[in-house]
């Protein structure tokens, strides 16, 4: 299911609350786009897009960022399996603890609509739940300290200062997934120059981040992030295996970046 892929692809992390930098490196306006492919038998097929945008709006009087994410079939595989999936996170634009997150999920013939409120005062989380003709699912769990929802702990973590991490040194995240929070971790591996066709060489920090078990990833540490070694620190390429094959990600479009690539 591509929540899952979009998720597992797009968790850069978040450290409890250690790592924060006085500034993000990003601001409203800012746009990213990437391709996702497959490799199947050895042959790499593009399927579809994510697309993750900045903006700033007030949520019940609280300055916010609102967070997007857009993740799309391509026309021509729309009829073989359609995917419009939309997520929607409203952070605190000081340290981006989470008020609300919402996704859409229209995956074939599967759909499915949660909204998480984050009620920091008590401590938990209201979630509403709609599964396509099943009836409504209500539910309150406990907000644990440091505890980010998907996309603003995207956010989050491009503020951790790879360059004073040691090689292997563990870096501990904590996020908010399917009702559950999971504390997991990812391990930094060091630097290397990324070879973009489009933009040339990228300095990158690279990580591979623990992934939780799902109806795509293995659990493990299968999967490997290459981070722009720049003040934005923008996620580059992303490579992971899966059950079946092994599915990639990449920078292909960018704009309103804080500061220009590579500086």
């Amino acid at each position: 299911m591509l929540q899952r892929k979009v998720y597992f692809l797009l968790i850069f992390v978040v450290s409890f609350g250690t790592t924060i930098a006085q500034t993000q490196p990003f601001k409203s306006g800012e746009s990213l786009k990437y391709s996702i492919g497959y490799q199947l038998m050895g042959v790499w097929v593009g399927a579809g897009e994510v697309t993750f945008t900045v903006e700033e709006e007030e949520l019940w009087g609280n300055e916010c960022f609102k967070f997007r994410g857009y993740g799309i079939t391509y026309p021509r595989y729309d009829w073989f399996f359609k995917v419009r999936d939309k997520y929607i996170s409203y952070a605190d634009r000081s340290d981006l603890r989470p008020y609300r997150f919402t996704r859409d999920v229209s995956e074939g013939g599967f759909y499915y609509r949660e909204d998480n409120i984050y009620r920091h005062d008590q401590r938990s989380v209201y979630s509403v739940l709609k599964v396509k003709e099943k009836p409504i699912q209500l539910d309150t769990f406990p907000l644990e300290a440091n505890s980010f929802d998907v996309l603003s702990l995207v956010y989050e973590s491009r503020s951790i200062d790879f360059g004073s991490k040691r090689i292997g040194e563990k870096i501990g995240l904590r996020m908010v997934i399917d009702r559950e929070t999971h504390d997991i971790f990812l391990r930094y591996l060091g630097t290397d120059t990324y070879e973009h066709d489009e933009f040339g060489d990228i300095e990158c920090y690279i990580f591979s981040p623990l992934l939780v078990e799902g109806s795509i990833f293995k659990a493990g540490e299968g999967m490997k992030v290459w981070v722009s070694k720049d003040r934005n620190r923008i996620p580059i390429y992303i490579e992971s295996e899966i059950r079946v094959g092994t599915i990639r990600s990449e920078l292909i479009e960018f704009s309103g970046l804080k500061y220009p690539l590579g500086t």
